[in-house]
């Protein structure tokens, strides 16, 4: 797993009229540094689409861990690099889990 999710200028379906309505929704997220949330309402006003469209980009887009949920409002939106607070810890496997608990077992 990487240490972190990919940037959306990474991903998305670039020259494409689904990757416009994208561009639209992530430009609003990502590039305005006045706020860490934006509304649903907002985010479909600035990108020019509408509020249905804007929900399934979201979604698609928070199944791939880049942007989340407001914990107090479910209706705000952030990019992951606004709120890497936000980004799961690096997981480690069960097998380095083990070899980690036996190394700590022999030092003591």
């Amino acid at each position: 797993m990487k240490d972190r999710p990919p940037k959306w200028i990474e991903v998305y379906p670039q020259g494409t009229k689904e990757g416009d309505e994208e561009q639209g929704v992530f430009i609003c997220l990502a590039r305005n540094s006045k706020w860490t949330y934006r509304s649903l309402a907002q985010i479909a006003k600035e990108a020019n689409i509408s509020k249905e469209r804007a929900e399934e980009i979201l979604q698609k887009y928070w199944r791939k861990g880049m942007v989340f949920q407001n914990p107090s409002n479910e209706d705000q939106w952030a990019y992951w690099e606004r709120v890497p607070e936000m980004v799961p810890k690096k997981r480690i496997s069960i097998t380095e889990e083990d070899q980690k608990k036996r190394i700590d077992k022999m030092k003591k």
